[in-house]
């Protein structure tokens, strides 16, 4: 039996209070999700940047000369045959976590050799972020350098 005057149930003040409380915890949590993604974007990114360095300079090292250019995303063969297996570079014909493609450019942009972000879909300041997590923080000096729509690693000037 229930007592008189008694209700169940919330009023609309207390769910309309309940909604702007949800918003408001929404609000802070979005920015600090947006800043996490970002940062494991950057960070996978550089990663493979430095594993594809490292791969390059190893050939190099090996062979006495950096490999060939090739056409765009196109693994050149000396890399896909034994450098790419042996670091585990399976991503490179993948889009990057930054959008667009990884390229190997040789005598590009004015540059001797560098591994190259070609058309990345991310903010500016995102790739400056990154150009901070790489090099310098400065998208115009350093080995971390913006040439039109590519971002280059420069290996070789």
């Amino acid at each position: 039996m229930t007592k008189p005057g008694y209700r169940y149930g919330f009023t609309l003040v207390e769910m309309l209070l309940a909604a702007a409380i949800v918003g408001l915890l929404a609000a802070l949590l979005i920015p600090a999700v947006n800043l996490a993604v970002r940062s494991r974007e950057n960070a996978q990114a550089a990663r493979r940047l430095q594993t594809a360095v490292e791969a390059f300079e190893l050939c190099a090292a090996e062979t006495g000369s950096y490999p060939a250019d090739q056409n765009q995303g196109v693994v050149p063969p000396d890399m896909a045959d034994y450098y790419f297996p042996y670091f585990k570079i399976d991503w490179w014909g993948n889009t990057t976590e930054l959008g667009g493609n990884w390229d190997w450019d040789a005598g590009y942009h004015g540059f001797n050799f560098s591994v190259s972000l070609c058309n990345p879909s991310r903010s500016q300041s995102q790739m400056e972020d990154f150009d901070r997590l790489v090099d310098d923080g400065n998208l115009n000096t350093g080995n971390f350098r913006k040439v039109d729509v590519q971002y280059h690693y420069i290996i070789e000037e």
